[in-house]
């Protein structure tokens, strides 16, 4: 959590730093490319060349569990964050519209109030609301992901444009957690054994905003587990997106 903090504060401090102040002009876009929002490598853009956005987007989340189509209620600590790093291929003259394409790394964290067990047999996990297995003091389960994002990106013209992206991804899921906090001590047992974890992940996305900034949200379709006997979860992520440059 304390990462996550400092990543956001990062993040909005560096903001004075990636667009100059000023209107949109072809001086501003050739000669002061900025650190960031209109960074074009060692030269500067050729007159009439297409800007490019939303290159690299950070998603900082919060995190829900859906159980067999139901909403469970989580601790305020299931943040997570998306790291995404995308090409922006222009369709259109003016770049109004665009398709994305690229990878990023996803992070998710959830608070349940139950917790996960694996059955005896190795096959399959449940999920147990209200388990009698209480000398815990606080639990998280959450997921470590590598994905494909693509999108269509939708924007009004001009340098604060408005701008809709409706997107899918495919990846894989890197690991599957689940970190217990026991009364009696003061480190945490990180569980990782979950026999039918489905490491295959796709799912849907959608950003509104206006410029640098826009809404998240993320619904995972593929299930956290496999087998037919464990308990169908999938997830769904909303928050705040901010596009570096």
């Amino acid at each position: 959590m304390k990462f996550l903090k400092l990543l956001v504060c990062l993040l909005f401090a560096i903001q004075g730093f990636a667009q100059p102040e000023g209107k949109d002009s072809n001086f501003v876009s050739r000669h002061r490319p900025g650190i960031f929002w209109y960074n074009t490598g060692w030269r500067p853009a050729k007159v009439g060349k297409l800007r490019k956005y939303d290159r690299l987007i950070v998603d900082v989340t919060y995190n829900q569990l859906l159980l067999s189509g139901g909403l469970k209620q989580n601790a305020a600590r299931s943040f997570g964050c998306n790291i995404n790093t995308m090409w922006d291929i222009p369709i259109t003259n003016g770049n109004t519209v665009s398709f994305g394409i690229g990878l990023a790394y996803k992070f998710q964290k959830t608070g349940p109030k139950g917790l996960f067990f694996k059955d005896n047999t190795d096959s399959f996990t449940r999920y147990y609301a209200d388990s009698s297995y209480n000398d815990y003091r606080k639990n998280t389960f959450g997921n470590h992901m590598l994905a494909i994002p693509i999108e269509f990106r939708f924007r009004t013209p001009k340098w604060q444009h408005f701008k809709v992206h409706i997107g899918a991804s495919v990846g894989y899921r890197l690991q599957t957690f689940q970190k217990l906090w026991m009364n009696d001590k003061h480190h945490a047992f990180k569980q990782r054994d979950f026999p039918d974890v489905n490491n295959l992940v796709y799912g849907v996305h959608l950003r509104v905003g206006i410029r640098n900034l826009a809404l998240f949200a993320d619904y995972t379709l593929a299930r956290q587990f496999k087998s037919d006997k464990s308990d169908k979860i999938n997830s769904l992520a909303f928050g705040l997106s901010l596009s570096i440059f």
